[in-house]
């Protein structure tokens, strides 16, 4: 065995090295130039891999605001550790330029099942259709066979439509399902990516009834096709081709049923790869490993073989979420998709370097196996405990905790929420009807009435939302109704909620009734108006807008500097400027003259914000929901700042204002007694009443 370079230690993990840890700290690139010159071509090899890494983003957070600059491709110092990511076949090295946590290379070596320090790699095909593939996959059918959580839901519901496939004539013919059918299908989630070449409408049904040729069809749903005949089932669903596009009436109906598609399709095939129907998902070429060298260190005489490096897989189930948007696949931008990944009883996600799984009890990949969720090598790949990433992947999984805890549950919904508001549609009228199958699978685990996105179970704590600030969001208030302002659907940006707020019982506001207008018969979808009635303290207050003040801005156009402050009249007169509660507006805001009680301009909701500083407006905090910080146990309250609506008899919601809080943001730090005050100061200076909101 050769020597061991004091550097790289010759890349070898110890047994006794726990995982996740560094070997050698962060040596510096320098340092490796020198050790490489000295005679280490293991250190030679760390310097081969510099270019894979490539240009990427790493966002700064900065308080409440983080912004974006690009890394070179080179490093200057590396991080070598134990993978995060082991699999059930042996460790592997993973590097990653120091304090980058969402870059890393794993460095590994082909062999015919020789002893090795590097551990034994599985290998990920060139392609999607690759033996390799379809052997895991057929690994994951049969080992989700054995899963009581993935079984299906009470009788079989069928589509009104499927396609047919005829693999020996190579056709696909629209068939009507009838009462007593209980044939197998397969679903399909993807992206349009604008209009189709082939869809169905009321002018060419008949002759999709006849059938097509299936090379007629776009490319994505010609590798469709194909898996699903793979793996023996002859009828599939696919959005475009069963549902006839130009008959309204036909949509508004079969949007409804969404979540008895894809939660009645024995599985649900993901192109999540394809940005839209043109491309093929499985003759997409993967990135190859770069070859390092040829290494001998098994100490058993064998013949050289090669030590390989490739990029760690970052998309799919190795994603770092929204703040690294490089992680994610065009499925994962998408708002009609969201509902899709979750209501399916299992996933095959053809991502853009490998295949992956997804069912209600594992999330699994080629690159590391099949690997059980109550395995030890689960809670090391995942890196936290067994149930977390289940809770967390926003996948079938999800469905589970709808059946645990209240709390568990509206916690998983407005996680569910947040990833959705993220992604885009490309009708903004779609908002709630892209998210109805959802809200449907989970009115039959919550049991409440649901309005317009928000559940009377979790009310009041329902309305403590927030905008948050991501890059990826530009325009906050939609050009055409969606839902009334207490909704998260009213808005465009990506919302947060307050977990601090939503398990607490405490309620300044009470007495609350909600209605709303339903558009379409389905009692989760679009809606024409609402209003929600409710018993609390109000507070006058004024609201300023200056284009040169630095705060809380959730609309990052390029242009729209400055900052809304709000100030609430007789509540806390000792307070100082810089112990201002943060406003977290909901969207952008202009004055209106002659819309409160006395004749005096009010704030209201803009798609455009004024391009000049003005104020002051009247507004009016709502106190709604006490709530504590769960990272110090400080106490607080919630409120939701108001503007009065033209004719004065109603209001609409501009935003959450936290106060009690240590002011420095939506969490606090202390709980003090000056702190109390302030409430008790706010709710001396109000006036009990009945508040509308619309």
């Amino acid at each position: 065995m050769a020597e061991r370079c004091k550097l790289c230690s010759n890349l070898v993990i110890d047994e006794d090295e726990p995982r996740g840890t560094g070997l050698h700290g962060a040596p510096y690139v320098s340092y490796l130039e020198k050790s490489h010159k000295n005679g280490c071509r293991f250190c030679g090899y760390l310097l081969q891999i510099q270019h894979l890494f490539g240009t990427f983003v790493r966002w700064n957070f900065i308080g409440e605001s983080y912004s974006g600059y690009c890394d070179r491709p080179t490093f200057e110092s590396l991080k070598i550790s134990n993978p995060t990511c082991p699999t059930s076949r042996g460790q592997r090295i993973l590097v990653r330029p120091f304090q980058v946590w969402h870059k890393s290379l794993e460095i590994y070596r082909e062999h015919s099942g020789l002893p090795s320090p590097f551990g034994t790699p599985i290998a990920v095909g060139e392609r999607a259709d690759s033996a390799s593939t379809w052997a895991f996959l057929q690994d994951c059918l049969t080992w989700c066979a054995t899963h009581a959580s993935c079984a299906r839901e009470g009788p079989l519901r069928l589509p009104t439509r499927l396609l047919h496939l005829k693999a020996s004539a190579g056709t696909a013919s629209l068939v009507e399902t009838k009462p007593g059918d209980a044939m197998p299908y397969v679903a399909l989630s993807h992206c349009w990516g604008g209009d189709l070449p082939v869809k169905l409408t009321t002018a060419n049904y008949k002759s999709f009834q006849r059938g097509l040729p299936r090379g007629s069809l776009p490319n994505t749903f010609q590798d469709a096709a194909t898996v699903t005949l793979r793996f023996g089932i002859a009828h599939i669903w696919i959005d475009a081709l069963c549902i006839i596009q130009d008959d309204p009436s036909d949509w508004v109906k079969e949007a409804a049923q969404m979540a008895d598609v894809y939660s009645h399709a024995h599985f649900t095939i993901s192109a999540a790869s394809s940005k839209d129907g043109s491309i093929s998902f499985l003759t997409r070429q993967r990135t190859m490993p770069l070859v390092l060298g040829l290494e001998d260190d098994t100490g058993l005489g064998s013949p050289p073989e090669q030590l390989l490096a490739r990029k760690r897989l970052e998309t799919g189930i190795h994603s770092y979420g929204k703040a690294f948007d490089a992680t994610l696949d065009p499925t994962d931008l998408r708002g009609w998709i969201m509902q899709e990944k979750v209501l399916s009883r299992r996933t095959m996600i053809f991502s853009s370097e490998e295949v992956q799984w997804e069912c209600r009890n594992a999330r699994v990949c080629e690159c590391s196996g099949v690997t059980s969720w109550a395995s030890d090598t689960d809670r090391q790949m995942h890196g936290r405990a067994t149930q977390e990433p289940r809770m967390a992947s926003h996948g079938p999984a999800s469905l589970e905790t709808w059946r645990s805890s209240p709390e568990q549950r509206h916690e998983s919904w407005y996680t569910l929420v947040s990833d959705y508001t993220l992604r885009s549609l490309t009708k903004e009228t779609d908002k709630l009807v892209a998210f109805s199958g959802m809200a449907s699978k989970f009115s039959s685990c919550d049991g409440s009435a649901y309005y317009a996105g928000i559940w009377e179970s979790s009310l009041p704590a329902g309305l403590c939302w927030y905008v948050y600030q991501h890059h990826r969001v530009q325009t906050l208030l939609p050009q055409s109704y969606i839902a009334p302002s207490f909704s998260w659907a009213s808005v465009k940006g990506n919302v947060d909620t307050l977990p601090a707020a939503s398990g607490d019982p405490t309620r300044a506001a009470h007495d609350l009734s909600v209605t709303v207008a339903l558009a379409t018969a389905d009692p989760h979808g679009t809606v024409h108006s609402g209003s929600i009635t409710l018993t609390g303290v109000l507070v006058a207050g004024e609201m300023r807008y200056n284009a040169s003040w630095a705060g809380v801005r959730v609309n990052r156009k390029l242009g729209n500097a400055g900052a809304y402050t709000v100030s609430f009249k007789g509540a806390v007169e000792s307070m100082s400027n810089q112990e201002s509660p943060q406003f977290y507006h909901d969207c952008e805001l202009i004055p209106r003259g002659g819309a409160d009680a006395n004749g005096e301009a009010t704030a209201a909701r803009s798609v455009e914000a004024s391009p000049t500083s003005w104020g002051p407006s009247t507004v009016y905090l709502l106190p709604l929901c006490a709530a504590r910080s769960t990272a110090s146990g400080s106490g607080g309250m919630y409120g939701l700042v108001l503007g009065r609506r033209s004719g004065g008899g109603s209001f609409e919601r501009l935003g959450l204002f936290p106060f009690g809080f240590d002011f420095g943001g939506l969490q606090g730090s202390v709980d003090t007694s000056a702190h109390q005050e302030r409430i008790r100061g706010f709710f001396a200076a109000g006036t009990p009443q009945v508040v509308v909101i619309e």
